[in-house]
């Protein structure tokens, strides 16, 4: 691969040495030509980019010191600003320029890398300047330079302005998608900067130049558009970044070949959303002088739901992936215009299968995942179309489900049943309290709307209880308000199909009929009285038309027991049933979301991204 030096040699390496060093270097020096136009194959996983940071800290640790004197670093960016000619980097024949922006954003990186992780901000924004462009400021035997008061005019400025310009203006081809990933690289690196500072993002510079000073509609389309696209990497030749290209000037990066690639993703997808959702999930709390505007532009995005929407649907054979779910949420919590559309598909399955799934996911899903997913569930089933249409949506069966074969069901017998698995493994084993909420507020808004609900779908829910009502009985001296809730919410919820859609139920009234014994135990306990007293009541009236037709109770034949069932409803008095309030739940975010989002983020971009961010140095909780 080359005739390069290894990693254990990049701290001797005679170009960094220099670069870092303390002699200055001027911008027309014939070094920049060597040094940005070298051979390398970049990490692609987080193994590998921390051990290239590894190597690479000695190098970074001398050019903090010293770049304060010799601006260094700061002709590094000034030749990428002269360089970064779109039209030129564009054109087929500027091989060698698209390979200099490249390796010098790739410098870059590593070097704002470790100053995001070592140095306060004001550092990070005076590493781009020379001494006399920050305002000198005495602090002890030491002297520090304040940002300047017009931030457009600073090199920093001026560096994160281009970033955006390539990822919003720069057309991806083959040639220029290795820069597109570089610039995504490198505004995640900058913007990691809240994990290792206590301040909130609102008040950081780097957060501020991208709330208030940068095109955020325009960025945030070209991400979401960047997104949706799924654009694959360029088939590579030679085992360079660049095809087409090789140079033995200074191969000193390469890494080995032999590292698994995530060959179903895009790179250049991954990175996109990550940035996107960093962006949406920052500065939220206080907002900046006019909220957040890359929030304000998800939430008004009004083009291309089509396409948004048919690439979050676009694999119903597997779970939803974390950071679709993710953008969903924010889409249907904010957007009013995404969510009628979605609410309006006759084939919302092919959103919400997948979704499905990863609520079902409970063992191998990460929390938050399965978290987001069932917020996005609970929203859902705030609409009452969306709880009457589920139920007649007929799936042809659901291979993932493991714990029976399920032939044909409805789309909202199929939440139920994952809602109800979910809630008894959460309440027995993991014991989440949001958790179990959120599955249950969902089956409460579509109790009302509950519809010819498939006779296992009916066995579960009553499986449910009863398992909730012995393990309640087990342990009376015990703290079992978790379980004392759930077991009020699963008999409401029974309660309110029972009250309003009856007729419409026969197999939950058949299930009733033959598992009428285990509401016995709990049939006088002042928490649920007064809702299994209605229970008892369809039971008994229901109980007393079959004994009339003593045929009927040793008949095997179901179909004859529903039909008579069927017949009796017709005749159910269901004004004697005590009025119950409507059980409706409505998802309300957190006033300061940033506390649970940003972390969240920030874990997931530690997945997608393949940057290896240092653990051991975060502030943020």
């Amino acid at each position: 691969m080359g005739a390069g030096s290894s990693h254990g040699e990049l701290a001797d390496n005679d170009c960094l040495l220099r670069l870092a060093g303390e002699l200055e270097i001027t911008i027309d020096d014939p070094f920049w030509d060597t040094f940005l136009t070298f051979s390398l194959n970049p990490p692609t996983c987080s193994q590998d980019d921390k051990m290239l940071t590894d190597r690479l800290k000695s190098i970074c640790e001398s050019l903090v010191v010293n770049n304060r004197n010799t601006s260094n670093f700061k002709t590094l960016i000034r030749l990428l600003l002269d360089k970064a000619d779109f039209q030129k980097l564009e054109a087929e024949e500027n091989n060698i320029l698209r390979w200099q922006v490249f390796n010098g954003l790739f410098i870059a990186r590593y070097f704002l890398k470790y100053l995001v992780q070592n140095s306060k901000e004001i550092e990070i924004i005076n590493q781009f300047e020379l001494q006399t462009d920050g305002i000198e400021v005495a602090l002890g035997d030491r002297k520090e330079y304040a940002v300047p008061e017009d931030l457009n005019e600073t090199t920093s400025f001026k560096f994160l302005s281009l970033l955006v310009k390539i990822v919003s203006e720069l057309k991806v081809t083959d040639s220029t998608y290795s820069i597109h990933l570089e610039s995504l690289n490198c505004i995640i690196v900058v913007l990691s900067i809240q994990m290792y500072t206590i301040q909130t993002s609102s008040s950081l510079i780097i957060y501020r130049i991208f709330m208030e000073n940068i095109d955020a509609v325009k960025l945030s389309k070209a991400l979401l558009q960047r997104y949706t696209e799924q654009i694959k990497p360029p088939v590579l030749s030679g085992g360079g970044i660049f095809y087409g290209l090789a140079s033995n000037l200074w191969n000193i990066l390469t890494l080995s070949t032999n590292v698994p690639v995530q060959t179903n993703q895009s790179p250049l997808s991954s990175l996109s959303i990550s940035v996107l959702l960093i962006l949406i999930n920052h500065c939220t709390s206080p907002p900046p002088p006019k909220g957040n505007p890359y929030r304000t532009c998800i939430s008004s995005l009004s083009d291309n739901l089509v396409v948004i929407y048919q690439f979050l649907g676009d694999n119903p054979d597997a779970p939803l992936s974390e950071e679709k779910t993710l953008l969903l949420y924010h889409l249907i919590h904010c957007n009013p215009s995404f969510k009628s559309f979605l609410l309006a598909r006759t084939d919302i399955e092919v959103v919400l299968i997948p979704l499905l799934r990863t609520i079902y996911n409970t063992q191998s899903s990460r929390f938050q995942h399965m978290y987001m997913a069932l917020i996005v569930l609970l929203i859902l089933t705030e609409d009452q179309l969306f709880n009457k249409t589920v139920h007649s949506i007929i799936l042809k069966g659901a291979t993932w489900y493991q714990e029976r074969v399920v032939s044909e069901i409805s789309l909202g017998g199929l939440i139920i049943l994952v809602t109800t698995r979910t809630a008894q493994y959460n309440l027995l084993k993991m014991r989440d309290k949001y958790l179990h909420i959120n599955c249950f507020a969902a089956l409460a808004n579509m109790s009302s709307q509950f519809n010819q609900l498939h006779p296992y779908v009916c066995q579960r829910m009553l499986s449910l209880y009863e398992v909730l009502s012995k393990t309640f009985l087990r342990s009376p001296n015990q703290d079992m308000s978790a379980i004392d809730e759930a077991l009020r919410i699963v008999l409401e919820v029974i309660n309110s199909c029972l009250s309003n859609q009856l007729i419409h139920n026969p197999n939950l009234v058949y299930a009733l009929l033959y598992q009428r014994k285990v509401f016995e135990p709990l049939k006088s306990h002042e928490a649920f009285h007064d809702v299994i007293q209605n229970i008892d009541m369809v039971i008994t009236f229901f109980s007393a038309k079959l004994e009339r037709e003593e045929e009927l109770l040793n008949s095997s034949d179901v179909n004859t027991m529903l039909s008579r069932v069927q017949h009796w409803s017709l005749q159910w008095p269901r004004d004697l049933m005590k009025k119950f309030p409507d059980l409706k739940f409505k998802y309300v975010e957190e006033e300061k979301p940033e506390e649970f989002f940003g972390p969240y983020v920030w874990s997931l971009v530690n997945i997608l991204s393949g940057i290896n961010f240092e653990s051991t140095l975060y502030k943020l909780n």
